[in-house]
């Protein structure tokens, strides 16, 4: 009944809709240094997986868990729908791959980005590479369990060949050979945007080579994320294409004298090897924290959550987010916990709420003492709880007074006090909440 609560209590801070409408992604035109479209894409989507905590003899990599969520953020700012996975077994590593491709690789004017952060395998003297889930165990020590369970860049080229989206770049943070695809040399100068940029392609970008080891901290995963923010952009032209990235990304992790020799490619068919991926960079915003720029992002987010327009409100959210607006981190916070638009992610929720939080938005504090008390995203634990709804209650905060209310009638974390629950239920109900009011009319 304690989830039911928690909804109808969330529904005073964001009025929703618990039936979502997925939308498809925003239209982005591609042009000559003519300025003359050359193409366009009609929906930009991502798939990003990383393998962290490995069960079966592998190193663990702690660090991809934080690393990744700077992936998703960037992907997100660049117009992608980003559907993450972390820690993967066998099966959902497969799943993972499959159901995306199913779901968005037929769209023929689709981009599709593949992000893998974990170990890499290779065998038979480079011919076969593998990503490793987490449940895969050591080759050396038991081989055919462990072909049982990676997955093979063989079925990976046989999705790519299969669909039909215009354009597809893999990356891997990971070291294997470079022969499972068409190793190229990168230009010396980086190509300006062409008629032939538009044609289709599939390309790869791995971190390493067969042999080399992936670092416990990456250096391949932050070089990415400055590439979209940017630096990636090599002649200045707004534009980072895949060749751009893999020339930016093969300078930055040689730099860092990581002893890892990043793989630079694209897939063994000609039909699929003229084009290149782009990502489309955004110029500074200037003044981009006034006021009345953060209050009209989030106005607009609003409007399109309430016509359940969700990804539109999702990037509308995220501009007012950006520029520091709490309310709108406390709302996508929200929306990844009903899922709406996105898939449901209780911890991105909690990174969210956390943002708004921890410089003392009242509804984002009590969203957090919530999920701490139903253990949403993390272990329950009510002095946690109680700690956020005190910090927001002690603000004024109608709602958080009603949940300190509602943990000492129960005894969630303190001694069952009804006095201090009918104190706290009070000072809710003084402010018109109607939770501590009926609250009251039950207890007195």
């Amino acid at each position: 009944m304690r989830i039911l609560l928690i909804l109808l209590m969330v529904c005073t801070f964001f009025p929703f809709s618990v039936n979502g409408a997925e939308t498809k992604g925003i239209k982005v035109v591609i042009t000559d240094n003519k300025k003359k479209e050359i193409g366009f894409y009609t929906g930009s989507y991502a798939l990003v997986v990383g393998a962290s905590d490995y069960t079966q003899g592998w190193p663990d990599l702690p660090s991809i868990p934080d690393e990744l969520r700077e992936v998703e953020e960037s992907l997100e700012q660049n117009g992608f729908t980003v559907r993450k996975v972390i820690n993967p077994n066998s099966s959902q590593l497969y799943d993972a791959y499959r159901n995306f491709i199913n779901e968005y690789g037929y769209d023929k004017d689709n981009r599709l980005l593949f992000f893998f952060s974990g170990h890499g395998y290779s065998r038979m003297k480079g011919e076969k590479g593998y990503l490793v889930p987490v449940d895969a165990p050591d080759p050396r020590k038991d081989e055919k369990g462990f072909l049982r369970k990676a997955l093979t860049m063989t079925d990976i080229l046989g999705w790519a060949k299969k669909m039909e989206a215009k354009h597809a770049l893999f990356l891997f943070d990971s070291c294997f050979s470079g022969t499972i695809f068409k190793t190229r040399a990168l230009p010396e100068r980086p190509p300006h945007i062409s008629v032939y940029t538009a044609r289709p392609v599939r390309q790869f970008i791995t971190a390493g080579s067969e042999g080399e080891e992936v670092p416990a901290r990456s250096v391949f995963t932050p070089s990415f994320v400055r590439a979209l923010r940017g630096e990636g952009d090599l002649n200045g032209d707004t534009y980072v294409t895949g060749t751009e990235l893999g020339m930016y990304l093969t300078e930055k992790v040689l730099g860092y004298a990581t002893y890892q020799t990043p793989q630079y490619g694209k897939i063994r068919d000609p039909h699929l090897d003229e084009g290149d991926f782009v990502f489309q960079i955004r110029p500074p915003v200037q003044q981009r924290t006034a006021v009345e720029d953060t209050q009209s992002f989030f106005a607009k987010g609003k409007q399109f959550y309430k016509e359940e327009k969700y990804q539109e409100a999702l990037r509308w959210y995220r501009k007012a987010a950006d520029a520091g607006d709490t309310k709108a981190q406390n709302n996508i916070g929200i929306m990844y916990v009903l899922g709406n638009g996105l898939e449901q992610d209780y911890q991105e929720a909690m990174r969210w709420y956390r943002k708004a939080a921890d410089v003392g938005d009242t509804r984002a504090q009590t969203n957090l003492g919530y999920m701490y008390e139903g253990g949403y995203g993390v272990e329950k634990d009510y002095k946690e709880a109680m700690r956020w709804y005190r910090r927001a209650a002690d603000a004024g905060y109608a709602d958080a007074q009603y949940a300190i209310g509602y943990m000492y009638q129960y005894g969630y974390g303190v001694e069952k006090d009804y006095k201090e629950a009918l104190r706290w239920y009070r000072k809710a109900a003084a402010q018109g909440n109607t939770a501590a009011i009926e609250a009251l009319e039950r207890l007195q």
